[in-house]
């Protein structure tokens, strides 16, 4: 098993830089929300399902799910649900339609697993898996939320920031559409970027103010774009997952350029990984 704990300290400019303002999606500035007091342990799970996102996040008292993988692999989410007894997911995210982002929903939605909001970007998906949930959702009563601009909303003692695609359509197509999930507990932060390309990922530096997070979710799967260095640079993170496998591994240019900002670095090809956070210290076990 391998394990890493860090401590993570602030300094009065790392607080300023919280409340720095950020681009919604109208073009006005506005404000960035203070994370409330910690007062317990956020932790979250990015599960093994190939090339593929799964990722279930846990408060206190409340959970998300970001992404279900491809098809098959809704029944890791759901059996994950069930072993840690989860009966109620209050968000649901969808960050783009590509198959092994939407392919599981379905399996999720039917499990009877009470889901109170789903929110996925606004264009629609090309591939069959995402015309399978679009069927399921509609003829199940389902009502997903595409979101066009930003917002934000507690959990317990944990901060989420939803940053949404800034175009209505992009050179990348469905990976550019990604939403992007900005996450604060105490002093941790923790940022999910879908399958983010070039482009959204210059968005994305500008929607969370070019701040330094803990841990990042690297964008798809690992793969490099012309932009990757810069984000890499901009967001610095101790901890980096790549969700990929032994068959689609992540590009040496990615892992050598996190490297290079001194990221410790886990793949879910070697299993599912655990993060925990007691709002001061991160532990990473796999």
């Amino acid at each position: 098993m391998k394990k890493n704990v860090i401590k993570r300290g602030r300094t009065m400019l790392a607080a300023a830089l919280a409340v720095l303002s950020l681009c919604a999606c109208d073009g006005h500035k506005q404000e960035r929300p203070a994370a409330p007091e910690v007062t317990g342990e956020f932790d979250f799970s990015v599960l093994k399902v190939g090339q593929a996102d799964a990722i279930i996040l846990k408060t206190e008292n409340h959970s998300v799910i970001i992404d279900c993988g491809e098809t098959d692999d809704g029944d890791e989410v759901v059996d994950y649900l069930a072993d840690n007894g989860i009966e109620r997911v209050d968000y649901l995210f969808i960050t783009h339609f590509d198959k092994d982002h939407v392919g599981g929903v379905p399996e999720v939605l039917g499990s009877g697993v009470e889901v109170d909001r789903i929110i996925t970007p606004k264009y629609e998906g090309t591939c069959d898996e995402y015309e399978h949930y679009a069927e399921y959702v509609e003829e199940n009563g389902f009502e997903p939320e595409a979101i066009t601009k930003d917002f934000s909303f507690t959990l317990d003692d944990v901060l989420f920031e939803v940053f949404a695609p800034q175009r209505s359509s992009y050179a990348e197509d469905d990976n550019d559409f990604s939403i992007a999930i900005d996450v604060t507990h105490g002093e941790n932060t923790f940022l999910f970027t879908g399958d983010a390309e070039s482009m959204r990922l210059s968005e994305i530096m500008e929607q969370t103010g070019y701040t330094k997070h803990d841990f990042l979710k690297v964008p798809h799967h690992g793969k490099y774009n012309h932009n990757s260095k810069k984000f890499f640079e901009t967001v610095d993170p101790t901890y980096a997952v790549i969700t990929c496998s032994d068959k689609n591994p992540a590009e040496e240019q990615t892992l050598d350029a996190l490297k290079v900002v001194g990221s410790e670095v886990y793949l879910t090809s070697n299993g599912d990984i655990s993060v925990k956070s007691d709002g001061k210290e991160i532990t990473v076990t796999q």
